[in-house]
């Protein structure tokens, strides 16, 4: 947090880290590597994708997170963005079977993939 912030609002009541969550099990590390701009991926989404995984002809939550991410490196590396969306923030939006879903930077200056309840 830069002082100008701390000056306006105060000092932070509390500061919950990226380690601690990836610590915690609330964000893992992305699994794929096809969009290195993404770099964590929340536990909640790894779950959707598992359950979506068992409902569909995809044999594995690995290949449904790859096409996920190489549609979100398609959108950022062409600055296919809708709206105010942006390289800090773009959604792939769902599609009535599969929930939106968010990209937010993060505290390493990559990116986190996320259902929108997880942010």
């Amino acid at each position: 947090m830069n002082q100008e912030m701390i000056e306006y609002f105060g000092e932070p009541i509390s500061v919950y880290t990226q380690e601690q969550a990836l610590e915690d099990g609330v964000l893992m590390r992305n699994p794929s590597e096809t969009f290195d701009k993404c770099d964590i991926i929340t536990t909640n989404l790894w779950y959707y994708i598992e359950k979506k995984c068992k409902e569909t002809i995809f044999t594995e939550p690995i290949e449904l997170l790859e096409i996920l991410m190489k549609k979100a490196k398609h959108i950022y590396d062409k600055c296919k963005f809708v709206g105010d969306n942006d390289r800090n923030f773009f959604v792939i939006k769902g599609n009535g079977y599969f929930k939106s879903i968010w990209f937010v930077r993060n505290g390493s200056n990559k990116l986190t993939v996320m259902l929108p309840e997880d942010y």
